[in-house]
């Protein structure tokens, strides 16, 4: 069911050596929403359902879009530490995160490293965990274009990829390079996973909800059910037809699953 857009608004902080740029709107629970390695979009109709039910940020993550990587800032342990130190100057205690591929991967991290100012973790088809009989598809040795295609399930069927990709293409330069650089960077050796996450994910104890895509031709669906497995008590979720960009393709769908887990 559509509803009425949400207000949202556009705030920058100065933050750790950098200004953090980000989309907030809505009202209610404060939701941070970590986008993949597809760089922030906007504010997409996912962040619009969501804000139905609580105050949404969505920031760019440092090194992508508007925000400046600062020269500490190297890999996924650090975007977490940027993360915390964002939630602790904003007062945002006991907020609820969602994650997507990489941003996934961040959020997995913070829950491990520092969970007191959490109160409930989604993972959607994050990134972190080396498959065991399938898989990443290695992102940074095809065109991109090709990847954003492959994340989808349907890419035609979908408006929000004819809305956000199906006008003229660039691949190298412009406004993404900068993202795909920084997640070469954080993700590119060992590609997309640390060996070291799923026996820390042990400890975490925040409810979590494991969301994948049963189509997902990046990072395949057996990276979810090891998810669920690494983390006590984990719920998991699979949507049928669908592909690694559940945001775009699917996101009142999403939007509802993750909806009714917060407010268990």
């Amino acid at each position: 069911m559509t509803t009425a857009a949400q207000a949202y608004r556009e705030e920058r902080m100065a933050l750790a050596g950098t200004e953090l740029y980000l989309l907030k709107g809505g009202e209610g629970r404060p939701l941070l929403v970590l986008h993949g390695a597809e760089g922030p979009e906007g504010w997409l109709p996912f962040h619009d359902a969501m804000a139905a039910k609580a105050t949404v940020h969505a920031p760019a993550h440092p090194g992508y879009g508007e925000t400046a990587r600062p020269d500490w800032l190297e890999t996924i342990a650090h975007q977490a530490v940027f993360y915390h130190w964002f939630i602790e100057r904003a007062g945002l205690a006991g907020l609820d995160v969602v994650g997507f591929g990489i941003g996934g991967w961040v959020a997995a991290q913070m829950a491990v490293t520092c969970p007191q100012n959490l109160r409930r973790l989604v993972l959607v088809n994050a990134a972190g965990i080396r498959p065991q009989e399938s898989e990443i598809l290695d992102i940074f040795i095809i065109p991109w274009k090709q990847v954003i295609e492959r994340g989808f399930y349907d890419a035609e069927a979908c408006p929000e990829y004819h809305r956000l990709y199906g006008g003229e293409w660039q691949e190298f330069g412009g406004p993404r390079e900068a993202g795909r650089t920084m997640s070469i960077r954080m993700c590119f050796r060992p590609f997309m996973y640390d060996s070291s996450l799923p026996g820390m994910l042990g400890k975490v104890t925040l409810p979590t909800l494991v969301v994948w895509g049963a189509d997902n031709a990046i990072i395949p669906p057996e990276c979810g059910r090891l998810y669920q497995q690494a983390i006590p008590g984990a719920t998991l979720h699979e949507i049928e037809r669908c592909g690694h960009w559940p945001h775009f393709e699917r996101p009142e769908e999403l939007a509802g699953v993750i909806q009714t887990f917060l407010a268990q």
